[in-house]
C-alpha cells in the first residue's frame, strides 16, 4: 500500500511541475529584489529617524527657496545649486557638537582650496607675459566697435581663452598637481576628514580650471560657492540646533540602549539553545543564522559607539549625566559586548557528535581525570553506547543544564532590561523633554542587581551540582563525561556574562545615585576638545586603505599593554650621523612610494591634471568651461579607488545611481515647470514632494551603497539648479534646461567613469591580494590575541593570591584586541563581495575559500572569548595547581600553536606554498607532549588527580571550558591550515609520507612491547605469590 506522502504516478509525471517551479523561484526572486528592505521599514517606524529626515529635508528645501526669488538668485551668483548640493552632501543628521565639526571641516576645506588656488594665480600673474596680453587687448578694441556691450565682449573673450598663456598655465597646473596631492593624502590616511578632502579638490578644480583664463587677478572666483554653501550651512545648523537637537550624550545612550536590546534578545535565545530540536543549530539553519546575525548586529553598533566616544568629554550638554558619566560606561559595555562572542563557542557543540579523532586512538580511556589530555578523551572520543545505555547524552543532561542556569539567565536579563529601562529615562529627560519618575526605574535596577548577586552567589555554590545532577551523587571518571564538560562550557559562560552584566549593573547604579538633577554640563578639559578634532588616523578598517595597516595594535593606552613590539630594519642598523640619517630618511619615502596610500595619490595627481589641460588649451577652453567640463573632472576624482573590484562596484553602483538621480530631477522639473522655464511655486512644491524619498534614501541607506547614494541624490540637485539658473540668471556657460541639462551630466558622468577607470588600469591594483593580506593580518591578530591569553594562564607571579586574575592588566588589552579583530573581518566580508567584481580574467576566484576562512576566523573569536572569560574567573591557586600537569599550557605546544598561526599569516601575506612536512593536526602534538609529560616528575604539581568532589567544584567548570576552548582553538587552526594549503599550495616531500609511516608502526610496536612488559611485571608479585602458594601446598 502506498503512503499517503508518496506522489502517485500521474503526479510525478507531470510535465508542468518543472516549468512551475521555475516560475515560483522568478517571482521569489522578483520579491525579494522589490520587497522593502529592512532598513527602510526600521527607519520609518523609528521615530527618531523621522525626526532626522524631517530637518534634513527642511534644510534642503530652504536651500532651494532661498536660490528661487531673482534677488537673491543674483545675489549669490551662478553657483547657486551648491547650496542644495550641500544639503545632499552634509544633511543636518547628526548630533549637534559632531555636525558642527564637519561643518567646520567642510568649511576649512573649501578655504583652503580656494587659499591655494589664490597662491597658484599670485604666482601664475607673476609669470605671464605681459607682451601678449597687451596685444590680446589691443585686439579686442577694433572687435568691439559697433557692440552694445563692450565690457561683455571682453567677457566673451576672457572665456574664449583669448587671454591664455603658457607659463601661467603651468603655475596653475603646479599649485593644482600640489593641492590635490595634499587634499588626497588626508583622503587616504585620515578618512574622518573626508569632507575637507572633498569640498577642498572642488574648490581647488573649480578656481584652478577658470582663474587661467584671466589676464589679471580676480580672486573672488569662488565668492558664489562660498556664499551658497555658507548661506546652507547657517540655515543646517539652525535646524540641527532648534528642531529636535541631540547631543553626542544622547545619542551615546539612545546607542548603548539599542545594543542591550540586542543582547537581551541573544540572551533570551538561550532557551532555544539549551533545547534543540534535530538540526537546529546546524550550518545554514535559520536559528544559528539568526544567533549570526544578532552578533554582527552587536558588533557594528558598538563599532559605531567607539566612534562617538572621542566626543562625549569634548561638547555642552544638558541633562542627569556629564560627558564623564557616560564615558565610564564604555569599559562595562565593552566587557558585555567581548564575553557575548563566546556564546556561539557553546552552539558549536550542537551540531551532533563528532567523529573520535584517529589521534586518541593510541590513547587509552582514561580511568581517572588526570590532566587535561583525559578531558578532551572524555568530550571528543565519547563512548556513546555508554552514553546511551546511561541516559547521559547530551540532549538528555541539558534539561539539566537549563534548569541549573534558569535563575541566573533569568536574572541577567531582568538585570539588561532594568539598564536598558533606566537608560531610556534618563536619555529623555533633558532640557524640553520629561521622562516618567526615575526612583522607581532605579529601585527596580537595585533589585535586579540584588537578584543578580544572589543568583550568581547560588550558582557558584551549587551550579555545578545541579548540572551533574544526572550523574548522581558524584560523577566518577569511569562513566562517560562529555556532556558533563559540556554542560561546564554552558555554565561557565553563563557565569561570565552574570558577572559583566551585574558590573554593568552597578556602574549605572552608582552613577544614577550621584545625578539627580538635569543641568547644564560643559567640557570636562579644552584637551578632550583638541583630541576630538585632532585625533589621529582612525584605526577603521572599513576605512583603511591599506595593505600596510597593522592588526596588532589596539585603542589602549601603552601603559595597559605588556607587549612591547621591536622592528627591526633586516637589512641595516640604526643610523648613527646626520648621512646616515638623511638616507634612511629617502629609504623610508622611497618605501612609502611603492604603498597603496603612495600610489592612489599618484593617481590621483596625474588624473586630476589630464581632465584639466583640455581647460587651459585655446581650443578648448571655450567647450570645457561652457559645458561644465570641471565636472567631468570631480566625477573622475570622487569615484577613483585603490583596487580594481572596487572601482567596478562604483561604476556599477555610481552609474545607476547617477540614472535614477536624472530621472528623479526630470520629474521634478517637469512636474513643477511643465514646458517653462520654471515657475517657484510649483518648482518649490515639486522639489518639496520628491525630496522626501531622495533624502530618506540619502540618510539611512546602508553604508556600502552610500557614497553612491550621494552622487544621485546630488545629480537631482544640479539638475535642478542648473535649469533653474540658466531660465533666470543671464550667463555664458548655458548648461541648458531639463533634458539639455540631463543628458550633459549623463556625459560628463561618463566621461569621468572611462578616465578613471583608464588610469586604474595602468597598471590595475587587484583587491583578491588585498583580501588575501587582510585576512593574513587577520590571522596574525588572533596570534597576538592568543598570547596575551597564554601569557595570562602561565604567569606565576601572584602565586601565594587568593584571587582572581582580573587584577591583572591582560584583561583590557585582551578585550580590545579581540573586538579589533572581530571588527576587521567583519569587514573583510565587504571586501571579499567588492573583490568578486574583478571577475574571471586569470581564472576562477576562490571565494568560497575566503568565504571559509572567515568563517573559522570568527570560531575562533568565539574561541578565544571563551577562553578569555575563563581565565579571568579561574581561581589563581586552582590555576597554579593544575598548571605544569596542564599539556594545552605545555612550552612546546604553545610554540606549536604559534608556529601555525605565524606559518598561516605568513603563507598569505606572501603567497608562498607551505611546506608538507608540517604536521596535519596538532591533537598529534599534544598527545606527544602528554606522552613526554608521563615521565614528568608527579610531586611536580599540586593535582596529580581530580578527584569526585573537584570534579564537581565552581574551578573545575572554568578549567574544564577553558581546556575545550583550547581544543576548538586546535580544529580551528587545523581547518585554517588547510585551506591555506588549497589556497598557496603545498611544498612536496618526496619519501616522508612512507618513512612517516614506517617510523608510526616501529613506535606502535614498541609501545605494544612496551606494554606486554608492563603486564608481565604487573602479574610478576601475583606469579610468584602462586608459585610460593603451590610449594607450600
Amino acid at each position: 500500500m502506498k503512503s499517503e506522502s508518496e506522489p502517485s504516478s500521474s503526479q510525478a509525471s507531470t510535465p508542468t511541475k518543472p516549468h512551475v517551479s521555475r516560475i515560483s523561484n522568478l517571482a521569489h526572486a522578483v520579491w525579494d529584489f522589490i520587497r522593502p528592505q529592512p532598513w527602510v521599514i526600521n527607519n520609518i517606524r523609528q521615530r527618531k529617524s523621522q525626526k532626522i529626515l524631517f530637518r534634513s529635508w527642511l534644510a534642503g528645501w530652504a536651500s532651494l527657496i532661498l536660490m528661487l526669488p531673482n534677488q537673491s538668485l543674483r545675489t549669490i551668483g551662478n553657483l547657486a545649486y551648491f547650496g542644495t548640493l550641500f544639503s545632499m552632501f552634509l544633511p543636518p543628521f547628526a548630533p549637534v557638537q559632531i555636525y558642527i565639526f564637519l561643518v567646520l571641516q567642510s568649511l576649512l576645506g573649501l578655504l583652503t582650496g580656494w587659499g591655494i588656488g589664490s597662491a597658484g594665480m599670485k604666482a601664475a600673474l607673476a609669470v605671464r607675459s605681459q607682451l601678449l596680453i597687451q596685444s590680446t587687448l589691443q585686439k579686442a578694441p577694433a572687435s568691439s566697435q559697433g557692440s552694445v556691450n563692450p565690457d561683455q565682449l571682453y567677457k566673451i573673450e576672457v572665456f574664449q581663452g583669448d587671454f591664455l598663456d603658457t607659463n601661467s598655465s603651468v603655475m596653475f597646473g603646479v599649485f593644482l598637481g600640489i593641492g590635490v596631492a595634499i587634499f588626497a593624502t588626508a583622503r587616504a590616511y585620515s578618512p574622518q576628514f573626508v569632507f575637507f578632502s572633498i569640498f577642498g579638490t572642488i574648490a581647488l578644480d573649480i578656481f584652478c580650471t577658470i582663474g587661467p583664463l584671466y589676464p589679471f587677478a580676480n580672486y573672488k572666483i569662488l565668492n558664489s560657492v562660498l556664499i551658497a554653501s555658507s548661506s546652507y550651512l547657517a540655515i543646517a545648523l539652525f535646524c540641527c540646533c532648534v528642531l529636535f537637537p541631540e547631543t553626542v550624550n544622547h545619542a551615546y545612550l539612545g546607542l548603548v540602549s539599542t545594543i542591550l536590546d540586542k543582547v537581551k534578545a541573544l540572551l533570551s535565545s538561550l532557551d532555544d539553545v539549551l533545547s534543540p530540536m534535530p538540526g537546529d543549530f546546524g550550518p545554514g539553519c535559520p536559528k544559528l543564522k539568526g544567533l549570526i546575525a544578532t552578533r554582527v548586529a552587536v558588533m557594528t553598533m558598538y563599532q559605531n559607539l567607539t566612534g562617538l566616544t572621542i566626543y562625549l568629554q569634548s561638547e555642552f550638554s544638558i541633562g542627569h549625566w556629564s560627558g564623564d558619566d557616560v564615558f565610564g560606561l564604555a569599559g562595562p559595555i565593552l566587557a558585555v559586548v567581548a564575553r557575548i562572542n563566546g556564546l556561539l563557542s557553546f552552539v558549536k557543540h550542537l551540531h551532533g557528535v563528532p567523529s573520535p579523532p584517529e589521534a586518541f586512538a593510541n590513547v587509552p580511556a582514561p580511568a581517572t581525570v588526570s590532566s587535561d589530555t583525559h578531558l578532551l578523551h572524555h568530550v571528543f572520543s565519547p563512548d556513546l553506547t555508554r552514553e546511551s545505555s546511561l541516559k547521559l547524552t547530551l540532549t538528555e543532561v541539558l534539561p539539566h543544564v537549563r534548569d541549573a542556569t534558569a535563575d541566573l539567565r533569568a536574572a541577567t536579563i531582568e538585570g539588561v532590561a532594568a539598564i536598558q529601562a533606566l537608560i531610556n529615562a534618563i536619555n529623555s529627560d533633558r532640557l524640553f523633554s520629561r521622562s516618567g519618575p526615575i526612583a522607581p526605574l532605579e529601585e527596580r535596577l537595585d533589585a535586579a542587581r540584588d537578584k543578580l548577586g544572589a543568583a550568581l552567589e547560588s550558582f557558584k555554590s551549587r551550579g555545578p551540582d545541579a548540572i551533574a545532577v544526572a550523574y548522581g551523587n558524584k560523577p566518577r571518571a569511569d562513566v562517560p563525561l562529555r556532556s558533563l564538560y559540556l554542560g561546564y562550557v554552558f555554565g561557565s559562560t553563563t557565569v561570565i556574562i552574570g558577572d559583566v552584566v551585574l558590573s554593568l549593573v552597578q556602574t549605572v547604579a552608582e552613577t544614577s545615585a550621584r545625578r539627580r538633577k538635569v543641568r547644564l554640563w560643559a567640557p570636562s578639559s579644552l584637551r578632550h576638545v583638541v583630541k576630538a578634532v585632532l585625533k589621529g588616523r582612525r584605526k577603521n578598517e572599513e576605512q583603511a586603505f591599506g595593505e600596510e595597516e597593522r592588526t596588532d595594535e589596539c585603542d589602549e593606552d601603552e601603559d595597559d599593554i605588556e607587549e612591547d613590539h621591536h622592528h627591526l630594519d633586516p637589512d641595516s642598523h640604526p643610523p648613527t650621523n646626520l648621512f646616515q640619517r638623511f638616507m634612511n630618511l629617502l629609504h623610508h619615502v622611497i618605501k612609502w612610494a611603492g604603498t597603496a596610500e603612495a600610489v592612489f595619490v599618484f593617481r590621483y595627481v596625474v588624473l586630476t591634471i589630464l581632465l584639466w589641460l583640455p581647460a587651459v588649451f585655446k581650443h578648448s577652453a571655450h567647450f570645457y568651461y561652457v559645458n561644465k567640463g570641471v565636472w567631468a573632472l570631480i566625477m573622475a576624482q570622487t569615484i577613483l579607488s585603490v583596487y580594481a573590484g572596487d572601482q567596478l562596484y562604483n561604476y556599477i553602483t555610481r552609474i545607476v545611481a547617477t540614472f535614477l538621480g536624472l530621472i528623479t530631477g526630470l520629474l521634478i522639473w517637469y512636474i513643477g515647470n511643465g514646458g517653462g522655464n520654471g515657475n517657484p511655486y510649483g518648482l518649490a512644491a515639486s522639489y518639496a514632494l520628491f525630496t522626501i524619498p531622495v533624502m530618506f534614501v540619502r540618510l539611512f541607506a546602508p553604508a556600502k551603497y552610500i557614497q553612491s547614494v550621494i552622487l544621485g541624490t546630488v545629480t537631482v540637485t544640479l539638475i535642478v539648479g542648473y535649469s533653474w539658473i540658466d531660465g533666470h540668471l543671464p550667463v555664458l556657460s548655458n548648461p541648458g534646461i531639463g533634458w539639455s541639462a540631463s543628458w550633459r551630466r549623463w556625459t560628463l558622468v561618463m566621461i569621468g567613469c572611462a578616465a578613471s577607470f583608464i588610469i586604474m588600469m595602468l597598471p590595475p591594483k587587484s583587491g583578491r591580494k588585498a583580501v588575501r593580506l587582510r585576512a593574513a593580518a587577520s590571522i596574525d591578530g588572533l596570534g597576538h590575541v592568543y598570547t596575551t591569553l597564554m601569557s595570562a594562564w602561565i604567569t606565576e607571579n601572584d602565586a601565594g593570591k587568593d584571587s582572581s586574575f582580573a587584577s591583572s592588566n591582560w584583561v583590557r588589552a585582551f578585550r580590545a584586541r579581540a573586538i579589533t579583530v572581530t571588527l576587521q573581518i567583519m569587514a573583510s566580508k565587504q571586501y571579499m563581495m567588492i573583490a568578486s567584481w574583478e571577475g574571471g580574467i586569470r581564472g576562477r576566484w576562490p571565494q568560497e575559500e575566503y568565504a571559509k576562512l572567515t568563517e573559522v576566523q570568527e570560531e575562533i573569536v568565539a574561541v578565544l572569548s571563551q577562553l578569555g572569560g575563563t581565565l579571568w574567573k579561574l581561581d589563581t591557586k586552582w590555576r597554579l595547581s593544575l598548571l605544569h600537569d596542564t599539556r594545552v599550557v605545555d612550552p612546546n605546544f604553545i610554540t606549536d600553536i604559534v608556529s601555525v598561526f605565524t606559518s598561516v599569516s605568513q603563507s598569505l601575506r606572501t603567497g608562498e606554498p607551505m611546506h608538507a612536512i608540517l604536521p596535519e593536526t596538532l591533537l598529534d602534538r599534544l598527545l606527544l607532549h602528554h606522552r613526554i609529560g608521563e615521565f614528568a616528575n608527579p610531586d611536580l604539581d599540586g593535582h596529580s588527580e581530580i578527584g569526585p568532589d573537584q570534579l564537581q567544584s565552581l574551578d573545575h567548570m572554568f578549567y574544564t571550558s577553558a581546556v575545550i576552548a583550547v581544543y576548538q582553538l586546535m580544529l580551528c587552526l587545523d581547518e585554517l591550515r588547510n585551506i591555506t594549503r588549497r589556497l598557496c599550495g603545498e611544498v612536496p616531500f618526496r619519501g616522508f609520507e612512507r618513512w612517516k609511516l614506517l617510523h608510526k608502526s616501529k613506535q606502535a610496536a614498541y609501545q605494544s612491547s612496551l606494554s606486554q612488559m608492563d603486564t608481565v611485571i604487573e602479574r610478576q608479585p601475583l606469579i610468584e605469590s602462586e608459585k610460593s602458594d603451590r610449594e607450600e601446598v
